[in-house]
């Protein structure tokens, strides 16, 4: 199968204080199946949203992101095109997406890439362009299997961080899982929405877990995640509040005290549903 053409666009980790999702957990996993696939259950697939031009694949992210909390907690709101354009406009201000390479358009120097962390914090205190702020936002540690396998079944998502290889760009067009290549050379970063895991397999994480990029599913291997994930975000909507999973595995009073610790500014008030 021939795949459109795609870009990449996750700057490097800023690597900023931020808070832990470790700390939150309540350190009682809902009960999840032992597979499941989040992004799967999305009717009419998934949208391109500039990526095969520009590097704004953090402002795709941002957009699916919003697309699967929103339709969980049953009123789907997929954010546009001219939604992430505004969204990557936060960090690319020059960036004109009508724009060629030789002006300030796509592969110019005005098309310079995102930081994850950086718009995080932007949301937390503006909110998007859709008018959603998230409460918070938490860093989960890729290394650790329980913390990502929990994760995945509190929110059903995990913001991901990670550099695509050569390798895996053949791998896409193919429709095979992002495997790691000790001998192949980086592609970019990347920032990815996943949501989902196979049947239980040998390694940590168990079965490969599924991923959205380039308006496609794939998955990565355990061996991917393990070399290739070196970022993981959790984000606290207020659509969590209603979902009972996040209501048994997220200690509200720790998150509310932990983000005054670390902001200065008092924890929103929220009363869950």
């Amino acid at each position: 199968m021939t795949r459109t053409a795609h870009k990449y666009g996750r700057r490097a980790p800023t690597r900023r204080p931020s808070l832990a999702f470790a700390r939150m957990f309540t350190r009682k996993v809902p009960e999840h199946p032992p597979a499941e696939d989040y992004l799967a259950a999305m009717k009419g697939g998934w949208n391109m949203l500039g990526n095969d031009t520009a590097g704004d694949c953090v402002a795709v992210t941002w957009a699916n992101v919003r697309r699967l909390v929103t339709a969980a907690s049953g009123d789907e709101r997929y954010p546009g095109q001219d939604a992430v354009w505004k969204v990557y406009a936060t960090q690319n201000p020059d960036f004109d997406p009508h724009g060629s390479a030789d002006t300030n358009g796509p592969g110019s120097s005005a098309d310079n890439g995102m930081d994850i962390q950086t718009l995080l914090e932007r949301l937390v205190l503006e909110g998007g362009p859709d008018g959603a702020k998230p409460l918070a936002f938490a860093r989960v540690d890729p290394t650790s299997p329980d913390e990502v396998k929990a994760a995945l079944a509190i929110f059903g998502f995990v913001w991901t961080g990670v550099v695509v290889q050569k390798a895996n760009e053949a791998e896409f067009a193919a429709e095979k899982p992002w495997d790691y290549h000790r001998n192949s050379p980086d592609a970019g970063g990347h920032s990815v929405i996943t949501g989902g895991y196979g049947p239980p397999g040998p390694g940590p994480l168990g079965g490969d877990e599924r991923f959205i990029t380039w308006a496609e599913e794939t998955s990565f291997t355990d061996a991917y995640w393990g070399r290739n994930t070196d970022e993981a975000w959790v984000v606290v909507w207020r659509e969590h509040l209603q979902h009972p999973a996040f209501l048994e595995g997220v200690d509200l009073d720790t998150l509310a005290a932990d983000y005054t610790a670390l902001t200065g500014r008092r924890f929103p008030s929220v009363t869950p549903a």
